[in-house]
């Protein structure tokens, strides 16, 4: 683990390679009188010959120097922030340079030599975190933002790192808080009048099941978050021969799979990545099921299983010619442990499967409810395939409103338990357990609502998650 401290800190926030540019970011109090020893300004908006001289939220034309040499490295533009209005809540400068890799390097090398320490992962946010910039919540939301992927996952992460999911969360806890006090004062002084007591109660009552209303609607809004965090796992399942890759190349607009007519072609799982909708999938290809003496096809077609088995969706491929039978003794065990299959009746342009009644017959027996005839060569249906993915992200949550998601599996886990321990004080007062039982509760469901925002995190915990992000952020 990290020994962090207060020394000013550098780090490059842009993606290692070659670009346009690369932004160069310095944060700690006294880091603009350091980064003098290494910096010249050759034009800026006042008579400034200083970098540490520079108004807060202006930019200075100028250039890095060596400082053992006075050699320049390269021309940047130097923009500086004041304490506490920055990122981080202290002194900050920008540097803006080529984007060369050795040109980063040297300004990096020239900072160290002017006593500006490399950043640790994720320390300019945990610095932003200390200095109360942002919640836990807020921080933690700042990596979905960097790795977003699709809109809707900018969206969500916006929304989380914009301080929506705080204020609610602000919200319930001086709800809670409020609720906490009342009941003390139940505990330390008697009421000479029951009824206003019981009154009192019953509001409280009512705060409490508000706040239960507010946690559980959060938590089930984790059905769609986790999707938009993990991707929506969608595998297609089937015989060999059935259309499985050739559906998988035409969803992805390439050719990533091999398509022969030899049976057993696909030994292994192939997984690609798609934009449906703005909802991230991860489309899985797999070895076709049938009886077979290979050992290889046989891991093969037992990662098959294992894929459908872990998968949000299936699509079952039927072929023109697979038999009722056939189709019913392949899908079972997949349709025991997947709670979404689609059966899609694949290669129409071929002709129809003439058992096709018998098989919707017999898989509905299992659950199956949604059937699509498409063709992958000719592009028919695949809409309609597009169309069961978004419906079943829609269905996730009874239909929770994206306009506050939580994806982060450890914030899910700690509002379901301060959401178990609130059900747990409403139960106090609803059988008479008394009011110490039901404040006990209380605070211990405000100690899991204050590990997501940051006020009852162990330092540990804090550095684990601050380790996890990129450096520079």
């Amino acid at each position: 683990m990290y020994s962090y401290d207060d020394e000013p800190i550098c780090a490059c926030s842009t993606p290692a390679g070659i670009s346009g540019i690369a932004v160069i970011r310095v944060s700690g109090n006294g880091c603009g009188k350091l980064a003098d020893k290494c910096s010249v300004i050759l034009r800026s908006s006042g008579d400034y010959k200083k970098l540490s001289e520079l108004p807060g939220y202006t930019c200075a034309f100028g250039y890095v120097k060596d400082p053992s040499s006075n050699t320049k490295v390269d021309e940047v533009i130097f923009t500086r922030f004041e304490a506490p209005h920055s990122y981080t809540g202290e002194e900050m400068i920008e540097i803006s340079s080529h984007g060369s890799g050795a040109v980063k390097q040297e300004i990096l090398k020239c900072l160290g030599m002017s006593g500006i320490r490399m950043a640790y992962p994720g320390e300019f946010s945990r610095r932003a975190f200390i200095n109360g910039k942002m919640s836990l919540a807020s921080a933690e939301a700042v990596m979905d933002v960097i790795n977003s992927e699709t809109e809707r996952q900018l969206e969500a992460a916006g929304s989380l790192m914009s301080g929506k999911l705080a204020d609610e969360i602000a919200s319930i806890e001086k709800n809670l808080y409020d609720q906490a006090a009342m009941l003390e004062t139940f505990t330390e002084f008697d009421t000479e009048d029951p009824s206003e007591e019981e009154q009192k109660l019953e509001e409280v009552k009512d705060n409490l099941s508000d706040c239960h209303d507010r946690l559980s609607a959060l938590c089930k809004g984790y059905g769609k978050g986790r999707i938009l965090s993990e991707r929506l796992r969608v595998a297609l399942l089937g015989l060999p021969n059935s259309g499985k890759s050739t559906l998988l190349n035409t969803l992805t607009g390439f050719d990533r799979a091999i398509v022969t007519e030899v049976a057993g072609t696909t030994r292994d799982t192939i997984e690609v990545q798609l934009n449906i909708n703005g909802i991230p999938v991860t489309l899985i290809d797999t070895a076709g099921i049938r009886e077979t003496d290979d050992i290889i096809e046989n891991m093969g077609i037992g990662k098959a299983y294992e894929a459908g088995r872990g998968a949000d969706m299936v699509f079952y491929m039927i072929p023109p010619d697979m038999d009722a039978e056939e189709a019913f003794t392949c899908v079972s065990p997949i349709a025991e442990d997947c709670e979404s299959v689609t059966a899609v009746f694949s290669k129409s342009d071929a002709g129809d499967n003439p058992d096709r009644e018998e098989i919707e017959a017999k898989l509905t027996t299992l659950g199956i409810t949604n059937f699509i005839s498409i063709s992958a060569e000719e592009d028919l249906n695949i809409d309609k395939l597009e169309d069961a993915i978004i419906d079943y992200y829609n269905e996730l949550g009874d239909g929770t409103s994206e306009g506050l998601l939580i994806t982060n599996s450890r914030h899910y886990t700690k509002f379901l338990k301060a959401s178990k321990k609130l059900a747990l004080a409403l139960d106090a007062l609803d059988n008479n357990l008394g009011t110490e039982v039901c404040a006990s509760a209380l605070r211990a469901c405000l100690d899991e609502i204050g590990e997501v925002t940051g006020k009852t995190v162990s330092a540990t915990l804090a550095d684990t998650i601050f380790s996890r992000f990129c450096i520079g952020k």
